[in-house]
């Protein structure tokens, strides 16, 4: 009969097949444990749409409005400045058409040069102001619907809700229960100043 010796080679190649399927068992060990530890206590998944509610959270209109109304006179400022630039450009025509005085041409081109200089660096500030305040504002409203989510989270007893997904069915869909809690929390300080405000 013909023998076979063992070659270290070989034996390379048996340790190597049995740490596979060690690891096989193990993966498949681990892999029944949590099937088994979680039927008994499922995972409880939600799912939202952060960007619809970073649209259509009333915290995020009251912002934008609050923005607005903070940056009119601003804008009025910007507006009166245009104003005085095109009538100093209306007279500069004026006068070149009509005044051979040279002199006097000159100064009118100076006031309008300043005058436009001037409002660039009023509109310059006016859209950095505006740019920090705006993404100040968003960071706000942002802070407050991921302080929704996690109130809602808590309330429903989910284990985790998921901002990014493919798809997934209304049952499971928080976003209309956080967008609900959002409007009561905006009403909430409204009706309590109104209270406050009343007369004894």
């Amino acid at each position: 009969m013909r023998s076979f010796p063992v070659t270290k080679h070989s034996s390379k190649n048996s340790h190597a097949m049995i740490k596979a399927w060690l690891l096989i068992t193990m993966a498949l060990f681990a892999l029944f444990s949590f099937q088994t530890l979680h039927a008994a206590d499922p995972i409880s998944i939600g799912v939202v749409n952060v960007p619809y509610l970073m649209e259509h959270a009333p915290q995020a209109e009251v912002a934008s409005a609050a923005l607005k109304e903070k940056f009119i006179p601003q804008e009025k400022k910007l507006a009166d400045a245009l104003d005085e630039i095109n009538r100093l450009s209306a007279e500069l025509d004026k006068v070149t058409d009509l005044s051979t005085d040279k002199e006097a041409i000159r100064q009118k081109e100076r006031e309008l040069r300043a005058k436009k200089r001037a409002r660039s660096r009023l509109l310059q500030d006016f859209r950095e102001e505006l740019r920090f305040a705006r993404d100040t504002a968003l960071d706000d409203v942002q802070r407050g619907v991921f302080s929704a989510i996690d109130h809602i989270r808590e309330k429903n007893k989910l284990d985790i809700i998921l901002q990014d997904y493919l798809s997934a069915s209304q049952r499971v869909n928080v976003t209309p229960l956080v967008l609900k809690y959002l409007k009561q929390t905006l009403k909430k300080p409204m009706s309590n100043s109104a209270k406050s405000n009343k007369k004894p």
